[in-house]
């Protein structure tokens, strides 16, 4: 049986990378992607560097294997034997899961000597499709549950500059009480049509206003634009202003509670 020392390298790779990354979020220890691949990139050369050793210091080079891909991994934290055990625990389960796969859609991995390995697609091709199918999955879920969670929160907004009016979507933030000046301030989560360039213009012409913002991790100052919201029934004057980190959200605009206020608004002329 032929044995492509590609196919190898990349099924041994994987499998590692996979198994160090999800020991470590299991013990949710600190870690960087780049050692994690290294550690497994350690690993890798451990398993074809032990082919040409027999008997009883099999165990030992691979032992010796496992310890070092993660330190490499990790370091050697006080869980490092925590570490250890769980990717040899998971290594188990996976290498059953996989035999458990062959055997449910009949792949034929066994040649006729009793070899493991005899698979018309390499082995890492099915791991990496697993993956990400557990990977999607898992995404979709959390979408779908953080949807959920704030789709009563959610409103339309309509937010005039420039004599034109973009559509947004709005969160309802009742916790979001800053002023400035006595104007309120929302603030821009994801970008829309046309605030990009308002944004630049305003910049260009000096009509950039910096607003102090103090959050629990301290006090910053962002950048804001003068425009005009409209939203819950009320239309106001506000500060747009853009987050001092960076947000991923599925509304583009933080309304100020102002919004939500059983008081009467006045009209922004611009």
């Amino acid at each position: 049986m032929d044995v492509y020392i590609e196919y190898v390298i990349l099924d041994n790779l994987t499998i590692d990378v996979l198994l160090l990354w999800l020991a470590a979020i299991t013990l949710k220890l600190p870690y960087k992607r780049w050692r994690i691949f290294l550690g497994g990139a350690v690993g890798t050369l451990c398993a074809v560097l032990s082919v040409f050793v027999s008997g009883w210091t099999v165990y030992l080079v691979k032992a010796f294997c496992l310890v070092i891909m993660c330190i490499t991994a990790c370091g050697a934290g006080k869980k490092l034997l925590w570490y250890i055990l769980l990717v040899c625990a998971y290594t188990f389960v996976l290498g059953g899961a996989i035999i458990a796969v062959f055997h449910f859609f009949k792949v034929d991995y066994v040649t006729e000597n009793g070899e493991f390995y005899s698979l018309n697609v390499p082995l890492f091709v099915y791991v990496l499709a697993a993956f990400l199918a557990a990977f999607l999955c898992y995404s979709i879920a959390v979408y779908v549950k953080q949807t959920k969670k704030i789709a009563p929160f959610l409103t339309k907004a309509k937010i005039f500059f420039n004599e034109t009016a973009a559509d947004v979507s709005a969160f309802c933030d009742s916790g979001n009480t800053l002023t400035f000046n006595g104007i309120p301030v929302c603030f821009v989560t994801k970008k829309f049509k046309g605030f990009t360039d308002y944004f630049a213009e305003q910049t260009l012409h000096g009509n950039i206003t910096k607003i102090e913002v103090t959050t629990v991790v301290g006090t910053q100052f962002v950048s804001a634009v003068l425009a005009s919201v409209q939203a819950c029934g009320k239309r106001m004057q506000t500060y747009i202003a853009l987050p001092a980190d960076k947000c991923n959200t599925p509304y583009n605009l933080i309304l100020s509670n102002l919004f939500m206020e059983e008081t009467t608004a006045t009209v922004a002329e611009r």
